[in-house]
């Protein structure tokens, strides 16, 4: 029975230390518990029991006492109280320094006035919530808060090369101010569905000195790059990744499909009478949807459109025939055999919206076709990318590039 049951630790009231006990705070012993009804708080006196401190500088071991001060240290709640500890702190004389230092104490968080545990507690909460919500719930100082919150997260991400080896990488970008052209560049680790790093800015100066820091066993076991067709990217790879494959997002290919498709639609509505022009806008979305999503009145009206407007016919029929090669294309070979043809296809078709999407996809045939390899996406990335959207909407932007890349650590990197 002792085996099956779990380790139980009784708690008498009558032991002196039995409100150290239950406090549970490391080399801390509690002398005095007082409740302050007007404030709301759980005023607990505690000190360190010990003798002596080690000296940070030179870890000479100390017993002179040079000074006592006390200091009020907030803790996690108890029940609906504000749990404060009124702490007795010394400082000691170091006898090789001789210089006063302040014992540490690990229950502590480091330059701030809060427990450690209670700066793990402000650091959880803060992944879902603003700086300003969790200071109020807490009915704690905003300063104090994000102090707390931002030197936990970067003594947890330094900038840098990743702690972790990286096999597949995923590349994208964010807007970090709508409108303004200030993207910053977002670095997915595809295996663990975490973002590793977020860089200030996406120009190739940046990315290539970030990927300059990796060490050359690091870059050579990145196998798989994921990203869109941004130049840059593509260069930084070749140059510091050159044994990755470089795969090219497929829905960024659609989406510029997509867009030849609705030119095409654009175009040959502004030859259209009025009142079948005001049809077909009513009816765009035919066009540009998947044939299979289609319901029975919205496939009518795409037959419709395919008849008596010839362009729409070829150049719907192309978007659908590339997204056929993508689903069913069972390797890279067969894929590139099929890609040549809807190559062809694309130059005969004589559409000037669809040559140029076809000028396109020949110059980023290579990366196109190392889809067909694992089939890999930017759906991840695309996805992460919507959380960090919401993290800098949640705080109406940021101003500061360090704070904004410390918050989508936090929220899409997992507990540091």
């Amino acid at each position: 029975m002792s085996s099956i049951l779990p380790a139980l630790e009784c708690i008498q009231a009558d032991d002196p230390l039995a409100l150290t006990h239950c406090l549970h705070l490391p080399a801390l012993v509690v002398t005095q518990l007082t409740f302050l009804r007007t404030l709301g708080w759980l005023l607990i006196a505690v000190h360190s029991p010990a003798p002596t401190a080690p000296c940070p500088r030179c870890g000479q071991v100390s017993t002179q006492v040079h000074q006592y001060h006390t200091r009020l240290v907030r803790d996690l709640a108890w029940a609906d109280l504000r749990c404060v500890l009124h702490l007795v702190r010394r400082r000691f004389k170091c006898a090789a320094c001789r210089r006063p230092f302040t014992e540490p104490l690990a229950a502590l968080a480091p330059h701030a006035r809060t427990t450690t545990r209670y700066a793990a507690h402000l650091l959880a909460t803060v992944r879902t919530a603003t700086v300003a919500q969790v200071a109020r719930a807490e009915q704690h100082g905003y300063h104090a808060v994000e102090g707390s919150v931002y030197r936990q997260a970067a003594a947890a991400h330094p900038p840098g090369p990743p702690a972790r080896r990286i096999t597949r990488l995923g590349i994208d970008e964010i807007a970090a101010r709508k409108g303004h052209g200030h993207y910053n560049l977002v670095l997915v680790d595809l295996e663990t569905h975490q973002v590793f790093e977020q860089l200030p800015a996406r120009d190739k100066a940046t990315v290539h000195a970030y990927f300059a820091q990796w060490s050359a066993a690091a870059r050579a076991a990145v196998e798989e790059v994921t990203t869109d067709f941004w130049a840059a990217y593509h260069e930084v790879v070749a140059d510091l990744l050159p044994t990755a494959r470089v795969v090219g997002d497929r829905f960024h290919v659609q989406q510029h499909v997509n867009e030849a498709l609705n030119t095409v639609r654009r175009e040959v509505q502004q030859q259209m009478a009025p009142a079948d022009r005001a049809w077909l806008q009513a009816h765009r979305h035919v066009v540009l949807c998947n044939e299979e999503d289609l319901d029975v009145a919205a496939a009518v009206a795409l037959e419709i459109l395919k008849v008596y407007q010839p362009a729409l016919d070829i150049a719907h029929t192309l978007k659908e025939r590339l997204r056929t090669i993508y689903e069913t294309a069972p390797d890279r070979a067969s894929a590139a055999t099929q890609l040549a043809e809807w190559l062809a296809a694309v130059a005969e078709s004589g559409v000037a919206a669809l040559v140029a999407v076809g000028a396109f996809v020949a110059r980023w045939q290579e990366p196109i076709l190392n889809y067909f390899v694992r089939r890999t996406t930017s759906g991840l990335v695309e996805g992460l990318n919507n959380k960090i959207k919401l993290v800098k909407r949640r705080a109406f932007g940021f101003r500061n590039d360090a704070h904004f890349r410390l918050r989508v650590l936090l929220a899409c990197n997992g507990a540091p």
